[in-house]
């Protein structure tokens, strides 16, 4: 793309701009579901502890739990960082 005034630079600049904030909604969108999946998969991983007759816990069962805890605490954090960089990107610092 050739560039041949300041008025082509600066509408490069705003499409650029546009892109990476729908980038980021739509990496917002897809960490929005990984609470939801990781309760989900909790819930089985509980039902399937009952159904096959295990009555205590032992530390693995809890390093699987622990896990879905931080793969969870992680995509909320991403998620947090991702708004405030959109929340940058579209009303400045």
């Amino acid at each position: 793309m050739e560039l041949n005034s300041v008025e082509d630079v600066k509408a490069l600049t705003e499409y650029q701009k546009i892109d990476q904030i729908q980038r980021i909604e739509k990496k917002i969108h897809r960490l929005s579901f990984i609470p939801f999946i990781g309760g989900l998969m909790l819930l089985l991983y509980s039902f399937w502890l009952i159904w096959s007759g295990i009555n205590s816990l032992s530390p693995a069962h809890l390093i699987v739990v622990a896990s879905f805890v931080a793969s969870i605490g992680h995509s909320n954090v991403q998620r947090t960082d991702l708004i405030k960089h959109l929340f940058e990107l579209k009303y400045g610092k």
